[in-house]
Order: C-alpha cells, then structure tokens, then sequence
C-alpha cells in the first residue's frame, strides 16, 4: 500500500483506488446523493438553484458533470463546457456522443488488431517448436 496526503483535509491514508481519504469520501458520497436526490424531485433544475437549495457549492457541483456523474439543465451555458475532441457544447463529462462513439469504437478496433497479432504470434511461436 502507498501512503498519501488527502487532497481535501490534508490526512495521511492509505492510498487504494480513492484520490481520498474514507471520510472524506463519505462526505463526497453524501453530497452526491444530495445532489442527486434533489435533482430526481427536480427534473430540469439549474447547478445555481441546486446549490443554494442544497448548500453544496457550484464548483462540486460542476466537478460532478464534468466527471459524468451528474447533468443540469444549464452546465453548458453556465461551465462553457465543451468537448475536449471538437468543442462542441455539452452537458455533462468530457465529449459528445458522437466523438465519444468514435473513441470508443477506435478503442475497440486497436484492441482486436492487438489480439489478433498475439494470437498469430503465439501460433508462429508454437510452430517453430515442434
């Protein structure tokens, strides 16, 4: 295990896959439900009236949409959000649809090529040992 500072309350813990230490992502996981909760009772609400009916700020709030985690109905008017490929205004995490298709299926196309030259190497490797 590794040991690092906590970015938030500046504790030592042991790192595992959180960028936080367990209470302060307690606390995280707690705002996010707010959030969220009150964003299920009001559909089409904006990050500024979720914040101030929350008491959550706008920044965690954003923080959420930009990981994908969350939308609003104003997060591209308000953040300028943008797709980081071509700037395209969207909503929530870090590309639109049609550029996140075109990573993904691009993603999809190097791995099977990566498979297939493994699979014809290891048969070549298999050959020259008989």
């Amino acid at each position: 295990m590794e040991l690092k500072n906590c970015p938030q309350c500046g504790k030592v813990f042991d790192f595992i896959t959180n960028e936080i230490c367990p209470e302060c992502q307690k606390k995280d996981d707690e705002c996010f439900r707010t959030i969220r909760n009150y964003i299920a009772l009001h559909p089409g609400v904006s990050a500024v009236e979720v914040s101030k009916k929350t008491g959550i700020s706008e920044e965690k709030i954003f923080a959420y949409i930009r990981q994908g985690r969350l939308s609003t109905a104003d997060a591209a008017k308000k953040e300028k959000m943008v797709c980081e490929r071509c700037g395209k205004f969207i909503s929530r995490g870090r590309y639109c649809a049609p550029c996140q298709e075109r990573l993904t299926s691009g993603l999809k196309k190097s791995f099977l090529e990566q498979n297939k030259k493994a699979r014809e190497n290891k048969g070549t490797n298999n050959s020259e040992k008989r």
